[in-house]
């Protein structure tokens, strides 16, 4: 990952203060990334670190696009993506990913690669279900198709009840 080595923050010259950084990501990013299905896109990444004695925190702001396929076209759109998310980077003992949101880093790590956490973020950012922006507004999606028409059956079957459990009914009721 030597074309990544942009995304790596210092953090042993960095004083106790908040620092900004910028980052164009281009689909050459992604290339990096065996996982990635991402092809075309633009982002344009903002990193606001704030160093402290016992941790730094980082907010990330993305925003972009990606081009993506519809699953029911095929035709390609672009989807905007708007990210904001957290991390704290906390000193300690070693490397060790705590929760979502914080990271415990080695108190005598040099650096801190964020091209993962980029990549992470990107690909959380795109839905499972790609959905050309022509059909996002349609009266029903293809679960609530599927699951009224099943509904409708069972009605219908429920409907059409066997004489003989009428006559059974018929005697329980009484």
């Amino acid at each position: 990952m030597s074309g990544l080595t942009k995304y790596c923050i210092d953090i042993v010259s960095l004083k106790n203060q908040e620092y900004q950084f910028e980052y164009n990501i281009e689909p050459s990013f992604f290339q990096h990334f065996r996982e990635s299905e991402i092809e075309k896109c633009s982002f344009d990444c903002l990193v606001v670190l704030r160093k402290t004695d016992g941790f730094i925190e980082a907010n990330f702001n993305i925003k972009g696009s990606v081009e993506l396929e519809c699953d029911r076209s095929l035709d390609k759109f672009d989807h905007a993506v708007d990210i904001k998310r957290r991390m704290i980077f906390k000193f300690g003992d070693e490397d060790r990913e705590i929760d979502d949101e914080i990271e415990m880093i080695a108190k005598d790590r040099q650096s801190i690669d964020l091209s993962h956490f980029f990549f992470e973020f990107i690909s959380m950012a795109i839905p499972m279900k790609k959905l050309h922006p022509r059909y996002q507004n349609e009266e029903q999606t293809d679960e609530e198709m599927y699951f009224s028409s099943e509904h409708e059956d069972l009605e219908n079957r429920e409907k059409e009840i066997d004489p003989r459990w009428e006559a059974l009914k018929k005697l329980r009721d009484n």
